[in-house]
């Protein structure tokens, strides 16, 4: 299974934070992993605000190190926004979706705004990081 962590579940899984269940870290550790560099981007500003101690080079090169794949945001991405449901109104996470939908990866996730669009909407490609 190929998998596209979103931005905090790349940060649980680099810190190894209990948040992130057993099963998860395991499933992680079998598959191959992608970050898209839209959550560089997601953790960019949050450092910026204050709000992640972590800077974007840091959780780039953590990501790269742990053996992550870097995707970078390509048009065909934006566009593919326009296909999500409008159930989840973040931007990082719209694209993070329409991303996992265009490139046939599976989103895994521990927002709870994904996850519920997830259940009005069981094909869409996210699975739970809980």
């Amino acid at each position: 299974m190929r998998l596209l962590l979103d931005t905090q579940v790349a940060l649980w899984w680099l810190v190894a934070s209990p948040r992130l269940s057993r099963s998860c870290r395991d499933l992680i550790a079998t598959s191959s992993c992608v970050v898209s560099v839209a959550s560089i981007w997601e953790v960019a500003i949050k450092h910026r605000l204050g709000k992640l101690p972590i800077s974007p080079q840091i959780f780039r090169d953590e990501t790269r190190n742990a053996g992550a794949t870097l995707l970078p945001v390509a048009d065909v991405h934006a566009i593919a926004t326009t296909e999500v449901p409008l159930g989840h109104k973040d931007p990082f996470d719209r694209l993070l979706l329409a991303t996992a939908q265009t490139e046939h990866l599976v989103l895994l996730t521990g927002d709870e705004g994904l996850l519920r669009l997830t259940r009005l909407e069981p094909t869409l490609p996210v699975k739970p990081a809980v």
